[in-house]
């Protein structure tokens, strides 16, 4: 079904808010659906599976206490680590290095839910920055993967990518990067000018089931405070 980008940002801010994620987070997590349905690479879907995982209860948030040190793992353990409520933080950690003289070791995220979530989370964080970030990840024995994210556009450097989208909980690194990534690296992407995509419709019900969450039921009482058309007599 075709979808504006538009829509996919609200929708998917709106599903995050259903699960029970915070506003600002939920608007993170919409921006990079968008940017990564605006370059053309990834799947709509490695979204709405991170919010499964929150509404499945599989997936938590992180101590703030060791984030502070870059040190980001599930809280409580025993379970994974939410790519959505993770990725956000994360990303700006790794960008006040660029303004303080604060100096981190690569930060970490100890298993991650959907890990390309992260990667789309940090792609749209360096739309409009003069930095970049690599980002570093092993699932399995699929070996180790490694991408550097330079404003917006993604150039792989080790592994394929359709390695870089594999489902599987993994432990990720993320660092600065100041120079613009080696020739020998493989864009996987480019900017397409579009405003609407097409998305798969059991896809796209999934996320509309949480977002539908948040619609206030009609009735006389709710009219009266504001839902609808804001009178007791619609006529728009």
């Amino acid at each position: 079904m075709h979808v504006s980008l538009s829509e996919i940002q609200t929708t998917v801010c709106k599903a995050a808010l259903a699960v029970g994620v915070p506003l600002g987070l939920g608007e993170d997590a919409g921006w990079a659906a968008r940017h990564m349905m605006l370059i053309g690479f990834g799947s709509f879907a490695v979204f709405v599976d991170a919010l499964d995982a929150i509404e499945g209860g599989r997936s938590t948030g992180f101590d703030a206490d060791r984030a502070i040190d870059g040190k980001f793992g599930p809280e409580p353990t025993g379970l994974l680590l939410s790519a959505i409520r993770a990725g956000p933080s994360a990303c700006d950690l790794v960008t006040s290095t660029a303004a303080t003289d604060i100096k981190f070791s690569p930060i970490t995220l100890t298993a991650v839910d959907v890990p390309s979530v992260i990667l789309f989370e940090i792609l749209a964080a360096t739309v409009g920055m003069d930095q970049g970030q690599c980002v570093t990840w092993t699932t399995g024995d699929r070996g180790r993967f490694e991408a550097i994210c330079w404003r917006g556009s993604l150039v792989l450097i080790k592994g394929t990518p359709e390695d870089l989208l594999v489902p599987d909980p993994a432990d990720i690194t993320m660092h600065l990067v100041a120079r613009k990534p080696p020739e020998r690296g493989m864009t996987v992407n480019q900017c397409i000018q579009r405003e609407a995509v097409e998305i798969d419709a059991a896809t796209w019900h999934r996320v509309t089931t949480y977002a539908d969450r948040l619609l206030v039921v009609a009735t006389e009482t709710s009219r009266l405070i504001g839902a609808g058309a804001g009178g007791v007599i619609d006529v728009d």
